[in-house]
């Protein structure tokens, strides 16, 4: 069987680069690092705030990337830049934010009744606002006397409350939240079909969609069959990273190509990352991550660590069927993307390269069928907790591959395996695989060595030799 090969994507961050005509300057060592896929974040003209998920006009391109006044409304230096890369091999994918506009966009004087609106409670002595309301629920005077605080009806900004403390709210004042259960729904979805077919033209190939949850599943269900009634072979991959379980099951119904996986944050222990993994891959598989530009960059938790940049990178790509990163990753930067504040400035000099370990990482998932697909996942027990088990089967459970893991970033374990053919319980042969392409034949199946801080061993075996 032809194995399938899924996203190895490297993450442009725009914001660190400049203008488009900056980008063509990487592009060699994506390539050569084996990468399938780039993926670069909102281009489109934002907002006051200038954050990139702030989007003003979703036809205009971003003037930090366009190339004059002319590129912004022709968005011709990024149609350029999708030949060059389709040319060699790659595939596009932009992010899209469908779930909010810009509080200043336009759309929301031409188009009012696409917006939420809310009862918002306003401090006066500050001016923030600290609370929101839904209409039925309008709060009182004498619950917020006059005095101290402003009740107004009025669009809704999204908002984010703190779990251990319903007080401490986090608004986001600068983003204004669209409404799906509008009556005029019918013109919103008629306005992002108009948009998907601008980024047909321009040769979009795939869509990372921003917070996908927060969009209803039926309306991501219509606009997915318009994209792949026109291009069968578009790809959406739902960015999924805050979602309650129910926010997850509600999402599995919208027929998403990909989601996003939470593995980064596992701790290669406790029991949660396996049963999200093996509910939700049913739905559709996932791409792992070792950071992306909302998180804390690796090297930075690890004080430049090499030997753990690398293995969190092997460790993403072998845990779900795609695997991303952002750009840096290779050189170990430290300073967290931020999707406002990040300029050129702000490009770091390398510590180290991993380009080439990326490399035969990259091309060592694309010779294993099970390292493409998210097939069911088994965490063994083992008596030293400072050891992972944790074996990948393919899809039809014809191939599995058994990692065995030091968790121990500083002190090398003791392993001990009777009997190697407890986790590999096929009748064919057992290979030890190497990321550089050696296969070795095991015969003795006790295994009895030591492993270094951060040391792993791979096995695979197949049912068909």
């Amino acid at each position: 069987m032809k194995n399938k090969t899924s996203p190895r994507i490297y993450n442009l961050f725009p914001r660190l680069l400049g203008s488009i005509d900056n980008w063509d300057l990487h592009l060699k060592r994506i390539i050569k690092m084996g990468f399938n896929w780039i993926f670069v974040n909102p281009v489109n003209y934002t907002g006051f705030s200038g954050s990139l998920y702030s989007i003003k006009n979703y036809f205009r391109l971003n003037p930090m990337f366009a190339l004059n006044k002319k590129d912004e409304i022709s968005w011709g230096s990024l149609k350029t830049f999708i030949t060059k890369i389709h040319a060699n091999g790659l595939k596009f994918m932009i992010d899209i934010v469908f779930n909010h506009t810009a509080i200043d966009s336009p759309l929301i004087s031409e188009h009012p009744s696409w917006f939420k609106k809310k009862w918002v409670i306003i401090e006066k002595s500050s001016g923030n606002k600290i609370k929101f309301f839904e209409r039925a629920e309008k709060p009182s005077k004498k619950e917020y006397p006059t005095e101290e605080y402003e009740i107004k009806w009025q669009i809704a900004n999204p908002y984010a409350i703190n779990p251990e403390n319903a007080n401490d709210i986090q608004i986001w004042g600068d983003l204004a939240e669209i409404d799906y259960d509008s009556p005029d729904v019918d013109s919103i979805l008629a306005y992002w079909k108009k948009l998907f077919d601008f980024y047909d033209l321009l040769g979009i190939d795939g869509f990372r969609v921003d917070a996908a949850y927060q969009v209803p599943s039926t309306i991501w269900k219509n606009l997915l069959s318009y994209v792949k009634n026109k291009n069968s072979n578009a790809i959406f991959y739902a960015e999924t990273l805050g979602a309650t379980l129910e926010q997850y099951d509600e999402l599995s119904e919208a027929d998403f190509d990909y989601i996003a996986c939470s593995s980064k944050w596992w701790d290669y222990t406790a029991p949660w990352c396996l049963e999200q993994y093996n509910k939700y891959r049913k739905f559709a598989p996932s791409i792992s991550f070792p950071e992306n530009h909302d998180t804390i960059r690796v090297a930075f938790d690890t004080d430049g660590r090499e030997d753990i940049q690398e293995f969190k990178y092997f460790f993403a790509s072998f845990f779900s069927a795609g695997v991303e990163m952002p750009i840096g990753y290779e050189f170990g930067f430290k300073t967290r993307i931020n999707v406002v504040n990040s300029t050129p400035e702000d490009y770091e000099e390398p510590r180290f390269d991993i380009s080439d370990f990326i490399l035969s990482v990259n091309k060592f998932k694309q010779r294993y069928r099970c390292l493409n697909e998210d097939g069911e996942m088994i965490q063994y027990e083992y008596p030293d907790s400072g050891i992972l088990l944790l074996k990948k089967c393919s899809i039809d459970k014809n191939q599995q591959i058994l990692l065995i893991y030091n968790k121990d970033w500083r002190n090398s374990h003791h392993l001990e395996i009777p009997d190697l053919e407890k986790y590999l319980e096929f009748t064919t042969s057992i290979f030890q695989i190497e990321l550089n392409g050696k296969i070795k034949e095991i015969k003795d199946f006790h295994l009895n060595r030591d492993l270094n801080p951060i040391q792993f061993l791979i096995y695979i075996q197949s049912k068909e030799e």
